[in-house]
């Protein structure tokens, strides 16, 4: 099994540790090839809105020395993990640079059909409130590139750090991290496709229908709807 992960912080704190218990327990369960990229080293430039992406191709993104190595390993893996710590009630800084230059992905323009197939989990740690509110983002976006299940896990550790913590919650939570990679770990290795999002399959309905009225229209979105037979043959 093949896992992507993509760590929202350089910062091996709260949200590494719980990334690493989740890591290991999947690992108990069966062999797993964890690839991982931090953020921002791995992806240090901000997206600067020059649509070239969706007008060029991805590959004429002027941060796509960054940006390719990781939308690679995505689309080969069979599972994304995406963490981030909790800024000011948000998601990171970094993750959200990174999600932005994600949008040629997206159903909108070029949805790939091995995003179809994938499942994903998003961690978010905090020592009080937000952890929520910072998944929720990423979730949208993740499955707005048809990724046909997006779980999560929002951890409230009420500690400013994880060795701190109350004994009785470290292991409360510890398990529940372990349990929700056991059942990541065996819905990936299962293979199954579970029913898609009804918002993700009437976006892609909308897409579809709105592409093939434009079939005559020379753009690169127009282009890959049309070799990767999405128009016709759905990626569900």
């Amino acid at each position: 099994m093949k896992v992507t992960v993509i760590n929202g912080s350089p910062r091996k704190g709260n949200t590494y540790a719980a990334t690493q218990i989740f890591k290991n327990e999947m690992s108990a369960c069966g062999k797993v090839e964890f690839t991982e990229f931090f953020l921002p080293q791995d992806m240090p430039k901000f997206c600067v809105g020059c649509t070239s992406c969706f007008d060029n191709g991805e590959n004429t993104c002027p941060n796509s020395e960054h940006t390719m190595p990781i939308f690679k390993s995505m689309l080969d893996a069979d599972a994304i993990i995406i963490t981030t710590p909790v800024y000011v009630m948000q998601a990171a800084g970094a993750v959200t640079t990174f999600l932005n230059h994600s949008g040629y992905l997206s159903l909108v323009h070029r949805p790939h059909r091995e995003m179809f197939r994938k499942k994903a989990f998003v961690l978010s740690t905090t020592s009080a409130a937000g952890a929520k509110a910072a998944i929720k983002p990423i979730v949208t976006v993740l499955k707005n590139m048809g990724i046909n299940r997006v779980y999560s896990s929002a951890v409230t550790m009420k500690a400013s750090a994880w060795s701190s913590m109350n004994l009785k919650l470290k292991e409360k939570l510890e398990s529940e991290l372990k349990t929700s990679a056991r059942r990541f770990y065996q819905d990936v290795a299962s293979g199954k496709k579970h029913r898609p999002y009804m918002k993700t399959k009437l976006l892609f309905t909308v897409f579809r229908n709105a592409y093939k009225r434009a079939a005559h229209v020379d753009t690169l979105d127009v282009k890959h709807w049309i070799e990767k037979d999405l128009i016709n043959k759905s990626p569900f």
